[in-house]
């Protein structure tokens, strides 16, 4: 394979791109997944047309997406119900928008069309991987006839245009009194007959799934990995934490044709010995080498300037290679001929003729103990915390059955572990958090397992991280279930009294409003109407005040007034209302207004006619919204169609 091919990081992108964009590729959305077998990681989850995908591979897909958004956000766990119901999505669409009817001559045509996707097709053929191309571009190809085909009777009128224009530069500010709902709460009473017909009302919205209550020792790895253990790992591997001799060099290459004749190869190096020449006139000129290879060198690695980087695991980072990365004419000049900051002569290979340019030598060095100590620790973990973690898990599990919790831990030979029994309480299996043990995502397998465990039954649970390594072993035991049901009205009674106090709370913030509302006179503004105001038993006058809100127009879908809060009564209000004008009590999400409109920005209709740009930029929005509209609306009666089957497990 190719130098070029070789460099480290190309190949990590396209087995990433292999692994995750195809989504576990033809197996999968081309010709289906061979078929249910007898084991669960062969069992058909998801059937959608021709396509079945199996639970297996259905998991991965999950894990790796799951895994790609811990990467991307903080302070919180993904859903993994709601990325499981995005991976199924996902694939229905991709078997709906692959279903138009493409050729292998239109795929060619296309990938040929264009020198980029030659080029990326080349690349992955050299993986071995370009059927797997192909098929995405057929999906590309396919998806994109759909739309037209679909999308392409879409018209937006003048008027249509103009009524966007009026939405977008239609403005209004008002001045607003707010009742919050939150100051009223502390106002209300609740009695317990209230809140049990409140209860009896409303039952459904209090209904518990299924629950249970488990007693549990938690061993851990890395609690078996020794601070000694580091350092004999380190010691006696060496060659882990050396990094090699290595150098950086970008080149710019004269091409040899495909199996090239004698005479092709002379037609090239003449034309190389003229590119040398201008390459070195350039260089003394000023010019920067890698420019030099961008608009020069016909290798891969031209647009990255002509710089390579090898495969050898422990490279530093940048572009670096070492020995043996690279073949041997292109090495032993970088290696035992330049000087860092020279430029070669030509420097033949099989690919072709090089310039390189040497720009760094490293000597060969070993990474420093704290440096790589969380690494080896971890390492060491996998390969000797888990197995001495297990066989104590094992033993503690015969010896609990034997004894109970608290004398198997007693026992002389785990004393040295200071484990403590825990329980979790009751608590159901759509937790984010397992009561005394932490995060499901964290500890991945446990909530699953206790769930398919009897009641009084002892196991050992292996529980795993987010990269599939082990977290820890649970020796636990059921104490009891419950199952799902509406619970006592006893139970919730609590939960029950603080939603009739907001609802309350709400009502009587909304009633406070109408009070004052009343004492309006005509023309009064809303300053002086809130001098009239007084406050009920237990909320501070003084807390009321005459706020204002920014300009804000009549968005669609939308009940967010900006500098205000969202309230979708007073959006609408304020566009029905002339200057001075108060209205109110108006409600909100979370509080009640009166307001009064203060200012208004009407739409400079003129503008729009005078102004081309105007119309154009509402008709591109508007045809964009109708066309995924249409589409949405063909896709959602295809999908119909299709019947997805989705095993109740992902349901």
């Amino acid at each position: 394979m190719i130098i070029f091919l070789r460099e480290k990081f190309i190949a990590q992108i396209f087995m990433w791109v292999i692994a995750i964009v195809f989504v576990v590729g033809s197996i999968m959305l081309y010709g289906g997944s061979g078929g249910q077998g007898d084991g669960t990681e062969e069992e058909v989850v998801v059937k959608i047309q021709s396509l079945e995908v199996s639970r297996g591979n259905f998991e991965n897909m999950v894990s790796e997406q799951m895994q790609s958004r811990r990467n991307q956000q903080y302070g919180g766990e993904p859903d993994q119900k709601v990325v499981q119901k995005e991976i199924i999505d996902f694939l229905v669409r991709r078997a709906i928008e692959g279903s138009a009817k493409i050729s292998d001559a239109e795929i060619e045509r296309y990938i040929r069309s264009d020198s980029s996707r030659v080029q990326t097709y080349n690349q992955y053929e050299g993986f071995g991987v370009a059927e797997l191309y192909k098929q995405n571009i057929r999906q590309q190809l396919s998806s994109t006839l759909l739309r037209d085909n679909i999308q392409g009777l879409e018209l937006v009128t003048d008027n249509e245009a103009e009524l966007a224009y009026r939405l977008e530069s239609d403005k209004a500010k008002v001045k607003y009194i707010e009742f919050r709902h939150s100051d009223y709460t502390s106002t209300v009473s609740v009695d317990d007959a209230e809140a049990e017909k409140y209860y009896q009302e409303n039952q459904a919205k209090y209904k518990k799934e299924e629950q249970l209550n488990a007693k549990f020792l938690r061993i851990k790895p890395e609690d078996f990995v020794t601070n000694t253990d580091i350092e004999n790992y380190y010691n006696q591997n060496q060659s882990e934490f050396t990094t090699p001799e290595v150098v950086k060099a970008r080149h710019i290459l004269k091409q040899f044709p495909k199996e090239a004749t004698d005479e092709q190869k002379a037609e090239v190096k003449k034309a190389a010995e003229e590119l040398l020449k201008t390459v070195n006139a350039e260089l003394a000129s000023g010019a920067s080498f890698a420019d030099l290879a961008k608009t020069h060198s016909e290798g891969p690695s031209g647009a990255n300037g002509g710089a390579l980087r090898g495969n050898n695991k422990n490279l530093p980072p940048g572009d670096y290679f070492a020995r043996g990365d690279m073949v041997k004419p292109f090495e032993e000049t970088c290696f035992d001929v330049l000087q860092p900051g020279e430029v070669s002569s030509l420097v033949e290979t099989s690919f072709g003729f090089h310039i390189i340019k040497l720009e760094e030598k490293l000597q060969e060095s070993i990474k420093p103990f704290p440096e790589v100590e969380n690494q080896i620790r971890e390492n060491v973990t996998k390969i000797v915390g888990v197995d001495k973690a297990k066989r104590v898990a094992d033993d503690l599990l015969f010896d609990i059955e034997v004894e109970d919790y608290e004398t198997a831990i007693g026992l002389d030979s785990y004393k040295d572990l200071s484990l403590s029994v825990a329980e979790t309480g009751f608590f159901d299996k759509d937790v984010v958090t397992i009561p005394q043990i932490g995060s499901k995502w964290s500890n991945q397998g446990v909530l699953e397992e206790l769930f398919d465990m009897e009641v009084g039954v002892i196991n050992t649970i292996e529980s795993k991280k987010y990269n599939g390594d082990v977290a820890a072993f649970y020796v636990t035991k059921v104490l009891g279930k419950k199952q799902a049901a509406i619970p006592a009205f006893d139970d919730v009674k609590s939960q029950v009294i603080d939603d009739l106090r907001d609802i309350k709370a709400k009502e009587l913030s909304f009633a406070d409003a109408q009070r004052l509302v009343k004492q309006e006179t005509d023309a009064e503004s809303l300053d002086d109407l809130l001098k009239k105001y007084t406050a009920p038993e237990g909320i501070p006058s003084d807390q009321k005040t005459v706020q204002e809100s920014n300009l804000f127009n009549l968005t669609p879908g939308s009940s967010y007034v900006s500098g205000m809060g969202n309230s979708k009564a007073v959006m609408f209000a304020a566009f029905n209302m002339a200057i001075g004008d108060v209205k109110g009590p108006l409600a909100g999400d979370s509080s009640t207004y009166i307001v009064e409109l203060t200012e208004r920005e009407e739409a400079d209709l003129e503008l729009f006619e005078k102004d081309p740009t105007q119309k154009k930029d509402r008709i591109k929005n508007i045809l964009q919204t109708k066309k995924q509209q249409a589409y949405d609306n063909w896709f959602a009666s295809r999908k119909k169609m299709a019947n997805p089957w989705i095993h109740e497990d992902y349901r």
